[in-house]
């Protein structure tokens, strides 16, 4: 789909979303349903990381695995499993519920609720502008009348380890979108992200080594983190807990990777997946231009507005505020804050209440959440 034009005449429009994920989605629906005219400036695909490379390509490729293993504990339909994953299948499977990439469909839901769509990437100029930047270079500045709104998201964290650039490492992005099964994997990190991507990769054939420094999903119940590990030992991954990695070593580009551990020894895999925590994307959308340092997390009140600025204009969603780094809760914001903006705009008195922490204050230990894995 291609970015609308309609801004050319240079009347501003209302609400100027930067990012189209979950959160933006939400916001701009919200903005729009209040009577407010939206922009969306997207630099990726509409639908962003969950809908390509994290929440639905991650489950796509997980069920497969779980219901095998599922069968396999059922007396009667064990004998019923009489091979491994199919992986090309699998990965059909994926494509399938990507759109193999193409993201038309959702760039056809902002049309459908009638906001703008300009494809390149935004940044901010300035109180209340953004300059969006296509492909080929070209450059169109959008005004808000009334606010700006930044769901740009976060994007995987990589520790300043030695040999890092030269192993060239897998993230989270990576491990849902490769169609190539390693044939040794080892995975950095313990949390949701690493466990899925253990039990998914073991069960398409790879040989998974998972390496954390402390219990695996810490942040759930001891005896949580306890059987997740038992049930990938039990699948047939290396858990080796109380382990850091302090440098790696890919010397042939096509070659294996060697990973050096903090207790003297070694271990060597076909490819390396870090999945070690997230960092803001708001090193390179203007945060400068209004008094805010880049790379930043977005602190924020109860209605998503950013402190910190001058002026009720400016609000952050989603991930960049780091209150949950959950879809859900990003797409809760967004509905936040859409009410919020239309409220302010419209001169109507504001009642948080509704809101309050579980918009904006929670935190991971707080807001629900599920991990995919066996158990």
């Amino acid at each position: 789909m291609s970015e609308s034009h309609e801004n050319q005449t240079g009347v501003p429009y209302d609400v100027v979303v930067l990012g189209a994920g979950p959160a933006g989605a939400n916001v701009a629906d919200r903005a729009r349903a209040a009577g407010l005219s939206v922009a969306v400036v997207e630099r990726e695909l509409v639908g962003g990381d969950c809908a390509y490379w994290a929440c639905v390509p991650s489950k796509a490729l997980l069920r497969p695995v779980l219901a095998v293993a599922d069968a396999r504990r059922v007396d009667g339909a064990r004998q019923a499993v009489t091979g491994r994953v199919d992986a090309d299948g699998v990965f059909a499977r994926r494509n399938r519920s990507v759109s193999d990439w193409d993201d038309t469909r959702q760039a056809l839901f902002l049309k459908s609720i009638g906001a703008d769509l300009f494809r390149g990437h935004g940044r901010l100029d300035g109180p209340r502008r953004v300059s969006v930047t296509r492909d080929d270079g070209a450059r169109q500045t959008l005004t808000a009348r009334h606010a700006v709104a930044i769901a740009t998201g976060s994007r995987p964290a990589l520790p300043d380890i030695p040999g890092i650039a030269e192993a060239r490492p897998w993230t989270s992005r990576q491990g849902t979108e490769s169609s190539t099964v390693p044939t040794r994997l080892a995975i950095i990190g313990g949390g949701g992200v690493g466990i899925e991507m253990a039990t998914l990769w073991q069960g398409l054939g790879s040989q998974v080594t998972l390496l954390a420094r402390r219990r695996l999903i810490r942040r759930m119940e001891r005896f949580a983190g306890e059987l997740v590990a038992q049930g990938l030992s039990e699948a047939g991954v290396d858990v080796r807990i109380g382990v850091q990695v302090t440098a790696l070593r890919r010397p042939d580009p096509q070659g294996p990777v060697t990973l050096t551990l903090d207790d003297g020894g070694e271990l060597e895999a076909d490819e390396v997946l870090f999945a070690t925590g997230r960092t803001p994307a708001t090193d390179d959308i203007g945060l400068d231009t209004v008094g805010l340092t880049p790379g930043s997390w977005l602190d924020v009140d109860t209605t998503c507005l950013v402190r910190g600025v001058d002026g009720q204009w400016l609000y952050a969603l989603g991930d960049v505020n780091h209150r949950a780094l959950l879809t859900h809760q990003g797409k809760y914001q967004g509905r936040t804050a859409g009410d919020v903006i239309g409220a302010r705009a419209a001169g109507r008195p504001l009642d948080d209440t509704p809101w309050g922490d579980h918009a904006t204050t929670a935190d991971q230990h707080a807001v629900p959440q599920v991990f995919f894995s066996d158990p």
